[in-house]
């Protein structure tokens, strides 16, 4: 695995941060349900540049560690960058291939894991590792999409929803499911993880606000490289614009955006 179906270029960066600042409030909350506190341990998987780390490593405070795993020098350098600044030194951001790499077995408290499983085109490596990276008692924590096909712009998104089915598709070309939460629950379980919780995450949002800012950044940052791939058209392009536009000027238009489902498990 060399490259992510998503890219790493400027645009992704930024939307990945809009997408933190809206989705933040729920990590938080998982983290506290699984008993998320200072002086532990956590290893994320597919850190990213970061974000929630940084949110990790505030968490258990000076005296706990935080080792962010990632596949891109870029993200790893930016991450670490911000950690400095932060003065941070409980958080390590490290390159990291999940396909390649074995996990680190430091006796972990917390997994946390979001929205990576989905793009792996093979789980069994990664997730036999999981219980010898955790001390006993140590608990997992994936945020993975249950259902994409909820993605939609409402009443007005023709082109929208081509859109969500060419993202999609996109992913299985690639390898991956982005629906991989139907599965990662009775694979945990066959590995003797206990399930804790399964909690569905829905986002909506009407025009203006962060939901349907966060849905259409994703149609505009990833929509070009669905056209490189032959997924979609300069046309849907346009009508997808069109769409856009006139939900922002229709009180009763929403998005929804792929139904989420908080997975937390113990060892």
């Amino acid at each position: 695995m060399s490259d992510y179906v998503l890219g790493t270029h400027d645009a992704e960066l930024a939307r990945l941060g809009l997408q933190h600042e809206l989705w933040r409030p729920a990590a938080q909350a998982a983290w506290r349900r699984a008993g998320l506190g200072p002086g532990q341990r956590v290893l994320e998987l597919g850190a990213g540049p970061g974000l929630a780390a940084l949110e990790l490593a505030r968490a258990v405070g000076p005296e706990g560690r935080v080792l962010g795993l990632e596949l891109s020098a870029a993200y790893v350098a930016a991450g670490q960058a911000l950690a400095e600044r932060e003065g941070l030194g409980q958080l390590e951001l490290r390159r990291h291939d999940l396909l390649a790499d074995p996990l680190p077995a430091e006796g972990f408290d917390l997994i946390w894991c979001r929205w990576v499983a989905m793009f792996l085109p093979e789980l069994d490596g990664v997730l036999d590792q999981l219980a010898p990276a955790l001390r006993p008692g140590g608990r997992v924590v994936f945020h993975e999409y249950l259902h994409w096909d909820t993605f939609g712009l409402h009443p007005h998104g023709t082109a929208i929803r081509r859109f969500g089915q060419a993202a999609q598709r996109s992913f299985r070309d690639a390898g991956g499911d982005p629906n991989v939460n139907r599965h990662l629950p009775s694979l945990l379980a066959q590995r003797g993880f206990q399930i804790n919780e399964l909690r569905p995450l829905p986002v909506l949002g009407q025009a203006g606000s962060m939901a349907a800012q966060w849905m259409e950044s994703f149609v505009v940052v990833y929509g070009p490289q669905l056209q490189r791939l032959g997924l979609w058209s300069a046309a849907d392009a346009a009508q997808a614009t069109a769409e856009i536009a006139q939900a922002q000027r229709d009180a009763g238009s929403y998005w929804v955006g792929p139904t989420l489902l908080e997975l937390r498990a113990t060892k």
